[in-house]
């Protein structure tokens, strides 16, 4: 529970507004972050109505994405911004839902490499173009509201 004193001190603590900084950037950062999430929601109900998540789409358009043959595993954690550990349970999460395969680096033994399997691809496609034409949907207002933060052209 939370008392007065907490309560002042959490009031204090609270930073003021930046120097220069308008209404209009504030609502503009509002709007835009408020984009983003309904973005991220209308992804979610994509991916989930052809039965995936969106870290896996993400996954898959990372490999897809990726120059060269293949992508690591190592790479896909760097993409994806996860730990190694959480790379390889996806990856292993993918090759048993037939989307991805690994095979191990000819060149380096240590290396796990992956690449879309017929499936894999199939989904993808589907997903891309499912989100291309919701993204066609926000992305001009979302351009806009980013040319009103402060640094925007």
């Amino acid at each position: 529970m939370e008392t007065k004193q907490s309560a002042k001190g959490a009031k204090a603590r609270t930073p003021k507004a930046a120097p220069g900084l308008e209404d209009a950037h504030y609502a503009a950062l509002a709007g835009f972050r408020r984009a983003l999430r309904q973005v991220m929601a209308d992804s979610e109900s994509i991916c989930a109505g052809l039965g995936l998540t969106t870290q896996r789409f993400q996954a898959l358009l990372a490999i897809r994405a990726f120059p060269g043959q293949a992508m690591s595993v190592g790479d896909l954690a760097d993409e994806l911004v996860l730990k190694h550990h959480s790379a390889v349970e996806l990856a292993g999460r993918l090759e048993q839902a037939g989307l991805v395969a690994r095979k191990g680096d000819p060149q380096d033994k240590r290396r796990v490499l992956l690449t879309l399997t017929p499936l894999g691809a199939e989904r993808l496609s589907d997903l891309a173009r499912a989100h291309s034409l919701e993204l066609g949907k926000t992305r001009d207002a979302m351009i806009e509201t980013l040319k009103t933060l402060p640094g925007g052209n």
